[in-house]
């Protein structure tokens, strides 16, 4: 079945008005996003591009954005590579500023532990910089193996904890609790790689541009801890 985003109604001058109401994400506007971008987060699209040159995925194969943002990512992977690609996000806010830019995106507000998609829909997933934000992480991942095929591609990009264990930084946890999870949830890792120098690259930009990392997984307790940001390509068993 194909994906159909939800309808949003349009107002006099053509922009998109949406029905439910907005919460008010850090990551939606300020300094991170001045200093972000469209992507909102270390790497942009740089890494994305990384992650799928280990993937084989050929063109026209199905790929979900979980947590999508403005649609940027979404409408690289169509444009560049011809894949199908749909996005979801928790805010309204981004979703219809992804569509407004580009009104032909299959974007929709929906949440990663909740996923509009029929079992076994998807030949890749990405969530680039979202699972250390979520309430649930490991329900986000049961539905990212129910919705991916048999052999299906994962590509995470987030927080962790160097400390090499799971510590008070909020929503990061270590590599290996990252590993654990994705096993438990039937993936084999196949890549992991650490860019921690782009976060720490980030963190300088936002300061200098008075602003703070709210909106990412180290806003709070992070004093005497060590953050990491990790590119991590799986695939369902």
């Amino acid at each position: 079945m194909r994906f159909k985003p939800p309808p949003l109604q349009r107002g006099i001058e053509g922009d998109l008005l949406l029905t439910v109401p907005s919460t008010q994400y850090p990551y939606e506007s300020g300094p991170l996003r001045a200093v972000t971008g469209p992507t909102i987060r270390p790497g942009g699209l740089t890494l994305t591009d990384r992650a799928l040159a280990v993937c084989s995925l050929a063109p026209g194969a199905q790929l979900l954005d979980a947590g999508c943002g403005p649609g940027v990512s979404v409408e690289h992977l169509s444009s560049r590579y011809g894949f199908a690609v749909c996005g979801v996000d928790c805010s309204p806010v981004l979703v219809a500023e992804g569509l407004n830019r580009n009104p032909a995106l299959l974007l929709a507000v929906a949440t990663a532990e909740a996923l509009p998609f029929a079992d076994a829909s998807q030949d890749g997933i990405l969530c680039e910089c979202v699972l250390s934000l979520l309430e649930e992480p490991r329900r986000a991942l049961t539905e990212f193996q129910r919705v991916l095929r048999h052999g299906g591609y994962l590509i995470l990009s987030d927080m962790y904890s160097r400390d090499g264990a799971d510590s008070s930084l909020q929503g990061a946890v270590s590599r290996v609790t990252v590993e654990e999870w994705l096993s438990t949830h039937g993936f084999a890792t196949l890549l992991w790689e650490d860019h921690t120098p782009l976060l720490k690259e980030l963190a300088a930009r936002l300061i200098l541009a008075g602003g703070s990392l709210e909106g990412l997984c180290c806003a709070a307790n992070s004093a005497g801890q060590r953050p990491g940001y990790y590119l991590l390509v799986a695939r369902k068993q």
